[in-house]
């Protein structure tokens, strides 16, 4: 009688444990439901301390130090096969491709959704003087897979 008093307990506890993930598998699965709407993209940068007007002789070297929010769903992870990168191109006046998919730097860490994390890009300006934009882009493997609408603006004199 004893050891079927115990069986029954053991049994009791064992479904009531089993009651208990299947509710916190529910609540973690409208949790993540709700987070996926509120966040609807899987790849978005918002860039903080965006530098603009720079201004660099022909050719020059230089580095820009960039702080880069995640606002998308999914986390850069740098230890990833194929890691997420920051690439840029080199548009003209005219917001023409000068020079394209350059600098391709691993965003390094883990970064989570609001997370932040500073890169240092180097940059070579063009060669023939005139105003020009830096557009940054993400790129997870060799695919672009978000494009800022920001674009800084530099100028070779």
């Amino acid at each position: 009688m004893a050891e079927n008093k115990k069986n029954f307990i053991l049994v009791f506890f064992l479904m009531l444990s089993i009651l208990f993930l299947l509710a916190n598998a529910h609540i973690s699965s409208g949790f993540y439901t709700r987070f996926t709407d509120e966040v609807p993209v899987k790849y978005k940068v918002n860039i903080v301390n965006k530098v603009n007007n720079l201004k660099f002789s022909p050719g020059q070297n230089a580095i820009l130090k960039l702080r880069l929010v995640n606002e998308g769903s999914y986390v850069w992870n740098s230890s990833e096969p194929q890691p997420v990168l920051l690439s840029y191109n080199i548009l003209d006046s005219n917001l023409k491709a000068v020079k394209s998919d350059l600098g391709n730097i691993v965003i390094p860490g883990e970064i989570y959704y609001k997370y932040f994390v500073d890169v240092y890009v180097p940059i070579t300006a063009p060669n023939v003087k005139g105003a020009y934009y830096i557009e940054l882009n993400l790129k997870k493997g060799n695919k672009v897979v978000y494009v800022p609408d920001e674009k800084i603006k530099i100028e070779v004199r």
